[in-house]
C-alpha cells in the first residue's frame, strides 16, 4: 500500500520487556469472547475483513499448527533474532514451546479462524483476511526467557532489526507488545514512521520500562474491560484504549484456555481494528489512519477531546468505518513538534538529522529478507535455517519471565549483548514521557505493561 522503501540492517542487543497479559482464569467455551462479540465483528466483517492489509506482529516465538491460525494468511519470518547463545546461532522461530505461547496469542488475535485445540473453540480474528508476517525477537534455549544477539555491532539494538525487516517486507502496520528500559531503537521507529508505517505499541505504567510507548508519533493502547472501563489503578497515557481485559488466550500449554488481562491483547485488537479500514480504505495513508482512529472513537460523532486515562477515547471500527479517511489531513496527529520528544518531528520528516548517519537509510521493500519467510500451512520447514552470513538478525521479545526481575524491578542483562525479557503482571507507575496533541503541550508519561486480573 506503500511507496517502495530503502534498508539499511543493523545489529545489537538491548533489554526489552513484554507487555504480556496475565492469566486471570479458567473458563467456559464462550468466555474471552466479548472483543468479538461486543463489538459487532461478525457484522462488521460483511464489509470488511482486512484483505490486502499486512500487519507485522514482533513479538516471542509462534506455534503457527495452532488449531487458531489454521487457514489464516500467517508468514513467520526465519530463523529468530535470537541466538542459544550470545554470537550463536540464531533459533527456530516457529516451535511448540511456552516462549511461543504469547506470539501466537497476539498473531490469532488478529487472524485467528476459531479453529481451536482439543476441541475447544478457538479465538477469532479482528481482521481475519489481513496477511500477518511474524518476527520472533525474544526465545531463549529451553524456554528460557530471554534473547541472546547472533550478532553484535556497538552501539546497535537489535531489536531494531525486526522492525527494519518488516518495513522492508512491506508492513502497514507493525504491533508491538513489548516494552524497554533502554532508549531502544528510535532511529527503526523513527524511519517506519517516516515510511508511513502504523505503529501501535501497548502501554506501560512501569516507569522502567517506557519504550516505545514513549516514543513519538506511534499509537499508545490502554486495556479495556467488558465493563467498558478502564481498569482500576490505571494510568495516564494511553492514546486510545481497546478491549484487553478477560480476553479468551491459549494457555501456557498451547492445548487450553483461559482469561487474560493486558495491554498486549488491546494492542493486537487495534492494530486489527486499523486494518479492517485501512483494507475499507484502500487509498488512505497511514496518517490518515491515524487521523481517523482518534477522530472516530466511542460511538457517535463527537468534537475531537483527549482525556489523561483514555486518550482520544475506545476505539470503535464501526463509527471509523462510517467516515472516509481520505478526507483527512496526511499528517500524523501524534507526531509532536516538542524538539525534546523521541524522535523530533524533523528526524521523522528528514532521516538525514538522525544522529548516526549510518542509520539514515530507510529499508527497501526490494531488499531480500534476512531468513526464510515461511506461509502457513508448513511454517517449520526451515525452522532451523541460519540467514546468510553477511545479513545482520534482529530481536524480539514476549513471554513470562518473572524470575528475570531484579531486586529492583529492572531486568537482568544475560551475557553479551542479551536482551533480558519481564512480562508485565500489573500495570502500576507512569514511565518518562513526551508531550502529545491534545494535552495543552503538557509532558505525559508512556509505556508497556499489561494487567493480571482475578477474572
Amino acid at each position: 500500500m506503500r511507496a517502495a522503501r530503502t534498508y539499511a540492517a543493523v545489529a545489537s542487543g538491548l533489554l526489552l520487556a513484554i507487555v504480556a497479559a496475565a492469566p486471570a482464569a479458567a473458563l467456559d467455551d464462550d468466555d474471552g469472547m466479548w472483543y468479538y462479540t461486543a463489538t459487532g465483528m461478525s457484522k462488521l466483517h460483511e464489509r470488511t475483513t482486512g484483505k490486502g492489509v499486512q500487519i507485522a506482529v514482533v513479538d516471542t516465538a509462534i506455534w503457527p499448527d495452532a488449531g487458531d491460525l489454521a487457514g489464516a494468511s500467517v508468514r513467520v519470518h526465519e530463523p529468530s533474532f535470537c541466538a542459544e547463545k550470545s554470537l550463536g546461532d540464531p533459533l527456530p522461530a516457529a516451535q511448540r514451546t511456552v516462549s511461543a505461547a504469547h506470539g501466537t496469542n497476539m498473531t490469532a488475535l488478529l487472524v485467528g479462524t476459531g479453529s481451536g485445540q482439543n476441541g475447544h473453540p478457538g479465538i477469532l480474528g479482528v481482521a481475519p483476511d489481513a496477511d500477518v508476517w511474524f518476527y520472533s525477537t525474544l526465545v531463549g534455549p529451553d524456554g528460557e526467557q530471554v534473547c541472546h544477539s547472533p550478532s553484535v555491532e556497538a552501539g546497535r539494538f537489535v531489536f531494531g532489526e525486526a522492525i527494519d525487516q518488516a518495513v522492508a517486507d512491506g508492513a502497514d502496520i507493525i504491533s508491538i507488545s513489548l516494552s524497554s528500559t533502554v532508549l531502544m531503537d528510535y532511529w527503526a521507529v523513527t524511519r517506519a514512521l517516516h515510511e508511513g508505517v502504523v505503529v501501535v505499541v501497548a502501554l506501560s505504567d512501569n516507569p522502567d520500562q517506557p519504550y516505545p510507548g514513549s516514543f513519538n508519533g506511534v499509537v499508545t493502547v490502554e486495556s479495556l474491560g467488558p465493563d467498558v472501563q478502564v481498569r482500576p489503578g490505571s494510568r495516564p497515557g494511553a492514546d486510545v484504549v481497546a478491549p484487553g481485559e478477560a480476553i479468551r488466550h491459549l494457555d501456557d500449554d498451547l492445548s487450553s484456555y483461559r482469561l487474560r488481562n493486558g495491554s498486549s491483547a488491546a494492542t493486537a485488537f487495534t492494530a486489527g481494528a486499523l486494518a479492517l479500514v485501512w483494507s475499507a480504505y484502500p487509498e488512505a495513508t497511514g496518517n490518515q489512519i491515524i487521523q481517523t482512529l482518534i477522530r472516530n472513537t466511542d460511538g457517535e460523532d463527537h468534537e475531537l477531546y483527549h482525556d489523561p486515562l483514555t486518550g482520544y477515547g475506545v476505539v470503535n471500527v464501526r463509527h471509523m468505518l462510517e467516515h472516509d479517511p481520505t478526507t483527512y489531513p496526511d499528517e500524523n496527529p501524534l507526531l509532536d513538534h516538542d524538539p525534546d520528544s523521541i524522535p523530533t518531528y524533523e528526524q521523522v520528516q528528514d532521516l538525514s538529522l538522525l544522529d548516526d548517519p549510518t542509520l539514515r537509510d530507510s529499508p527497501r521493500r526490494e531488499t531480500p529478507s534476512a531468513g526464510a519467510t515461511t506461509p502457513l500451512p508448513s511454517p517449520t520447514a526451515d525452522a532451523t535455517a541460519t540467514p546468510a552470513p553477511a545479513t545482520p538478525v534482529a530481536h524480539d521479545a514476549g513471554s513470562t519471565a518473572p524470575a528475570l526481575l531484579a531486586a529492583g524491578g529492572g531486568l537482568l542483562a544475560v551475557g553479551v549483548a542479551a536482551v533480558a525479557v519481564l512480562v508485565f503482571r500489573r500495570r502500576g507507575a507512569t514511565a518518562t514521557g513526551v508531550s502529545r496533541p491534545g494535552t495543552g503541550g503538557a509532558t505525559q508519561a508512556y509505556g508497556s505493561d499489561p494487567t493480571e486480573g482475578g477474572k
